[in-house]
């Protein structure tokens, strides 16, 4: 009876002793038992996407980019659908959409172009609507127009040179004839005494661009046609000037624009 008193006892210690060093195990960092960590779902959010642009428009010409992020990872983008197959493209890594068939861009045929672009990262997708609006432009019959297509020529007006010289004259009709005073813009000496700047030169409206632009050309007063509304800044632009009276067209661009009150200037047209 005594040996089994002993031999309780004795395993009672044992027992004690193993959840002592085990705890001691724990408390020294002894579990290296796996944390599992739960990995987060990718979030999207991206919004539909609604712009315009003229007809006619060049291929490749930028529409405009479709919104998104990613609450992780890299978005990509594709083009789903869309209501006239290849008229759009869309660059799958930043969401800029382009002008893939600008002879779709037809006001006449078409008003509008819908499609459905899918964001997406790995397995996870965001569906959005794209709604292009196509504005008509007021198209103009290039073939019946009077182009002045002729060899190029130079006309300089030196600086302080005196306006009222029949050199410092570009004489290029006889409703039409351009100079320059020491201050100011170009202006028509045929019909103005001196510059306006919201009107000079009279008799002449003008637009950015050359001959093959014609179908889509706005033309205002020279000043407005300038970029930033000064003269300095379209040195080296090419621009059609039109002769409103006599109906001539002519490709016109300004080498040189002098400042600080002396008026010269430079530029090289075509001829008849």
């Amino acid at each position: 009876m005594k040996k089994l008193h002993r031999l309780t006892r004795g395993l009672f210690l044992l027992v004690l002793l193993a959840s002592f060093f085990s705890q001691c195990s724990k408390d020294d960092g002894g579990d290296t038992s796996p944390t599992t960590t739960t990995p987060q779902a990718v979030t999207i959010s991206a919004s539909d996407f609604s712009s315009s642009i003229n007809e006619n428009p060049a291929q490749g010409a930028s529409i405009g980019t479709v919104q998104a992020s990613a609450s992780s990872g890299s978005l990509n983008y594709t083009i789903v659908s869309q209501s006239v197959a290849g008229a759009i493209a869309i660059n799958s890594s930043n969401g800029n959409l382009t002008v893939a068939d600008p002879a779709i861009f037809d006001y006449e045929t078409r008003q509008q172009i819908t499609a459905t672009v899918r964001v997406s990262v790995g397995s996870t997708t965001e569906e959005v609507s794209v709604t292009i609006s196509i504005n008509d432009v007021n198209e103009v019959d290039v073939a019946s127009l009077t182009l002045w297509e002729g060899v190029p020529i130079t006309f300089s007006k030196p600086n302080e040179g005196n306006p009222n010289n029949e050199a410092n004259q570009d004489r290029i009709t006889d409703n039409v004839w351009l100079t320059r005073g020491d201050v100011g813009i170009l202006y028509n000496i045929v019909s103005e005494a001196s510059a306006n700047n919201s009107s000079s030169p009279a008799g002449t409206e003008w637009a950015q661009g050359t001959f093959a632009d014609l179908a889509t050309l706005e033309f205002t007063n020279f000043r407005a046609a300038c970029p930033g509304a000064k003269p300095k800044n379209v040195v080296g632009i090419p621009m059609v000037l039109h002769l409103i009276q006599d109906d001539i067209y002519i490709e016109i661009t300004i080498t040189s624009w002098a400042q600080g009150k002396v008026g010269g200037f430079t530029y090289i047209r075509s001829t008849p």
